[in-house]
């Protein structure tokens, strides 16, 4: 499957050239010109990778970078900021606190194919290692799930309703261990049964003969 790289820059014809190149070594590129579109343009395509422009009209890289990381689904997208002001342009590579490459244009096409194929490689480690984290998270193991069902109470013994309004109250007894089963069930004192309460077990209430 190709990586799908974006483009996001307000040269023309700098971007056909630079889309062409990407597709001629194996990439997928997304070319997008206009920066007030390119948040949405990055949403919609999702792509492996961002080349960014800094000096934009309208709307300049640094502030698409910082809307890029504020958003969630975004954040982690590795981006390169390309920018013929590399050094001024150091300051905005920890945006979002996560670091971006900045390369000085003009660039040379090997130096950024080798960039963003080493950006490539470590974006993939990354995921695989909150894939993994997260599998870990999600899915104990087999004996830590066993020990889990083993503290589980015994669900077989009654339990008294003591906190329903309806029902009469009922004394609870203390359980006899820390952690055993729950307290057995006293009926207490026969009395009269309220007009709205739930009806009871049949050995509880019998039917009048």
């Amino acid at each position: 499957m190709k990586s799908r790289i974006q483009i996001i820059d307000d040269n023309v014809a700098l971007t056909t050239l630079l889309a062409k190149a990407l597709a001629k070594f194996g990439y997928e590129p997304v070319v997008e010109n206009n920066p007030l579109l390119a948040v949405n343009t990055v949403r919609h395509y999702m792509p492996d990778l961002i080349l960014l422009d800094v000096m934009m009209p309208e709307r300049d890289g640094g502030r698409v970078l910082t809307d890029l990381r504020n958003d969630l689904s975004l954040r982690y997208i590795p981006v390169v900021l390309l920018t013929a002001i590399a050094r001024e342009a150091q300051t905005l590579a920890n945006t979002g606190g996560i670091q971006s490459l900045v390369l000085a244009k003009p660039v040379q096409l090997q130096e950024l194919l080798s960039v963003i194929d080493g950006q490539l490689r470590a974006s993939m480690s990354f995921n695989q290692l909150q894939d993994s984290a997260s599998t870990a998270f999600l899915s104990p193991s087999p004996k830590s799930a066993i020990a889990a069902h083993n503290e589980l109470p015994d669900f077989d013994q009654e339990v008294p309703w003591a906190g329903d309004a309806f029902a009469p109250a009922r004394e609870m007894t203390p359980p006899s261990t820390m952690f055993g089963g729950f307290p057995s069930r006293d009926p207490g004192p026969a009395g009269p049964q309220s007009g709205f309460s739930f009806p009871g077990r049949p050995d509880e209430n019998p039917l009048p003969g």
